[in-house]
């Protein structure tokens, strides 16, 4: 959790005195901007002219190359430490398919309210606000002024009171909340791990290995013309035991981001991260069902021999009020162990009413996630947070390197279950450094390959510093949707044009932006939230 303070860079967590030379450079230039008395530069490379003055947005494209067309991008207003919010609706509104995801839910929203004359929910008015502010934030060809999201963030604080707070906050906690408002308004069947329409819906992964209940176990069901929501995806979790080997039944859970630690070094990568991720952990503190179960019959066992000797003894020496009470304990005992027996050769799992379970000491186990069904938005939160033995927390400031183009098939589950303690689930656990044309041709057939789209940057310590944000616009082909679909065919196989397809990016910060290029974009490395979109 990373909180930011007074919209501007604060301090970086031991960066020494050269860190100290820019951050005094950034805060000053951040100063500046905030008083509008440094010219920003627009142009396509990063080297362009252009200015914004006061209020007045954002900044225009340079013409060079084939004349591009110019673009104003435009600013929000920070209304007092909401650089967080700023940053994230900024990256949301790069996103076309999370665009028409909330298009739809406001559409169901405004129909509902006039058809059924209901009064709009408190996170209805919240999506309403969320579309007028995204279609406000579209790509202008004229400049406009910054915008005000004070309407938003007022409905936003009935869900949440912390934003009212002005105090430092969390990008990511404020993409959950909108998340998760967008899931519960719509109530989506995909919600529901029971209803098969989600593995099935936009091209899932082939022989997922997701399985699903009948439909007469849904807990709710879905019109088929509801949109599938894009933020969604599904994890595949396997827990096995290393001594006896048992594998209890993978679980699936669904996710709208992927929380990511970052190693602890200078400078890692993305793809590393995700290795992390999906890493085979080794667990001391848990305790295998099928050990529990075997320890429970052998001391069953051992419980119904003492009693059949007792019972022996008995015959001869007790009272036969005694030897009833024996032969009750022998048949009750004898009953457990052939359910105990019956659970270990079908069930380990199984309910096993009236048996007190034996308490065996935990052994080693393995535990894995891994991608199960791949969303056609990938969001990647990198977790930057340190807990120190004294108690503190700082920030993790590792330079995170990412390429335009991420493969996650070797982070995803291919239907070929391994139920092997030391084993992946499925799938390598280490990701191929370098892909050629072939290995993208697969990997976008499997609907593992994804676009950078946008990242919300974070500069300055854990509980401190500035939001910011880099922003892809598609090329015209793209963003007026001129014969894309063809366009996407004939670039497939195709690394370099895929990676660099003449978007262009923008730097936002607040009300300014400013057009960079490419290299800018990746090599900037203080990425906290990454947003995919699947080709």
């Amino acid at each position: 959790m990373l909180r930011n303070v007074g919209g501007y860079p604060a301090a970086l967590a031991g960066g020494g005195a050269r860190s100290n030379l820019l951050l005094a450079a950034s805060i000053s230039v951040a100063s500046l901007l905030a008083l509008g008395l440094v010219a920003v530069s627009l142009g396509v490379s990063d080297g362009a002219s252009g200015s914004g003055k006061g209020g007045k947005a954002s900044g225009k494209g340079k013409k060079v190359k084939g004349r591009k067309q110019r673009i104003f991008m435009r600013g929000l207003y920070n209304l007092g430490n909401t650089c967080f919010l700023n940053s994230t609706l900024q990256s949301l509104s790069s996103l076309e398919a999370f665009n028409e995801y909330v298009d739809s839910c406001a559409e169901s929203i405004r129909d509902n309210a006039n058809i059924n004359g209901e009064k709009v929910s408190v996170d209805g008015a919240i999506i309403l606000q969320l579309k007028d502010v995204l279609e406000q934030l579209k790509p202008q060809i004229s400049k406009v002024a910054a915008y005000s999201p004070s309407t938003l963030i007022s409905c936003l604080s009935k869900r949440g009171r912390w934003l009212l707070t002005r105090n430092e906050q969390d990008a990511q906690e404020l993409f959950q909340l909108v998340s998760s408002i967008l899931q519960t308004t719509r109530r989506e069947a995909s919600a529901s791990l029971f209803n098969s329409q989600f593995l099935t819906q936009n091209a899932p992964l082939e022989n997922s290995i997701v399985s699903t209940a009948s439909s007469s176990t849904a807990t709710c069901t879905a019109s088929s013309a509801q949109p599938y929501n894009p933020l969604q995806g599904m994890a595949a979790s396997r827990i096995a035991c290393v001594k006896c080997g048992y594998t209890a039944a993978i679980r699936h859970f669904t996710f709208d981001n992927l929380s990511l630690s970052v190693p602890r070094k200078q400078a890692t990568t993305i793809e590393e991260c995700l290795s992390v991720y999906t890493v085979i952990d080794k667990l001391t503190d848990f305790k295998c069902r099928y050990c529990t179960v075997e320890a429970t019959l052998a001391r069953t066992k051992k419980d119904l021999a003492q009693a059949t000797a007792d019972l022996q003894l008995e015959a001869v020496q007790s009272s036969q009020k005694r030897i009833r009470k024996s032969k009750a304990t022998i048949d009750q005992l004898t009953q457990q162990q052939e359910s105990l027996e019956n659970a270990l050769a079908t069930n380990p799992e199984a309910e096993l009413e009236g048996i007190k379970m034996a308490d065996p000491s935990p052994g080693v186990s393995t535990k894995q996630t891994m991608i199960a069904r791949t969303p056609k938005i990938l969001v990647l939160h990198l977790s930057r947070s340190i807990f120190l033995p004294s108690g503190d927390v700082v920030k993790n400031s590792a330079k995170v390197r990412v390429q335009p183009l991420l493969d996650i098939s070797p982070f995803t589950t291919n239907g070929h279950i391994n139920t092997n303690a030391s084993k992946p689930i499925s799938a390598p656990a280490c990701p191929s450094p370098l892909f050629d044309d072939g290995a993208l041709v697969d990997a976008r057939k499997n609907n593992c390959l994804y676009r950078l789209s946008a990242i919300v940057l974070h500069v300055g310590g854990h509980d401190s510093g500035h939001y910011s944000a880099y922003r892809r616009v598609p090329c015209a082909s793209e963003s007026e949707g001129v014969d894309s679909d063809s366009a996407k065919r004939d670039i497939s196989e195709k690394k370099e044009t895929l990676a660099d397809d003449g978007s262009r990016w923008f730097l936002l910060s607040d009300i300014r932006s400013v057009e960079v290029s490419l290299q800018t974009v990746l090599s900037s490395g203080d990425s906290y939230l990454l947003f995919y979109e699947r080709l």
